[in-house]
């Protein structure tokens, strides 16, 4: 396997999620991933903001604020729905992929929530479209107030390798303030 600092974009057209985890690994430890918020307006007209952290060499990105039931990219409002993430990849020649939340709705909540929209959290649904979508990656995160708890993340992973299987590789991490 090719270590992903090697990799050209042909190259990742190739990989399925357990081929990127082992370029990743492969790179051991030099492997950059650059975090976008796809709702934000692109810095400059006609680019997306991914493509700017692409150009500053990001080997792979990740969409906060992507909604699996609406999805949208700034930059990309021209594109078809069902398209945008792969149309994304083609312009990158990088990994896409995309954060859900495993909100866990059992969960007593020590502050105010916010209310996520169904698109963005972890579930069965939300995980087979990311996959129908082209995602290469999906993020099982936890951001503050979000009711995302480390036993749901657990949960979730296993939930997400049941049906992602070997096609998009599972991350997952929690942030706390």
């Amino acid at each position: 396997m090719k270590r992903i600092l090697n990799c050209l974009a042909s190259d990742f057209t190739k990989m399925n999620g357990k081929d990127l985890k082992a370029s990743i690994e492969a790179a051991e430890g030099r492997t950059m991933i650059a975090e976008i918020v796809c709702t934000a307006t692109p810095l400059y007209p006609g680019l997306t903001n991914a493509e700017y952290a692409a150009a500053f060499r990001a080997d792979m990105i990740l969409l906060n604020m992507f909604d699996i039931n609406a999805p949208r990219i700034m930059g990309l409002e021209d594109v078809p729905a069902e398209n945008l993430i792969r149309k994304l990849k083609v312009l990158l020649g990088r990994p896409v992929g995309i954060n859900l939340e495993p909100v866990d709705v059992h969960a007593l909540p020590a502050e105010t929530l916010q209310k996520l929209p169904t698109g963005r959290i972890s579930t069965a649904d939300s995980l087979k479209r990311a996959k129908e979508l082209g995602v290469d990656f999906i993020c099982l995160t936890g951001n503050p107030q979000t009711g995302v708890t480390n036993n749901e993340i657990m949960q979730a992973i296993t939930t997400a390798k049941t049906i992602c299987d070997d096609d998009c590789m599972i991350i997952a991490g929690k942030t706390t303030l």
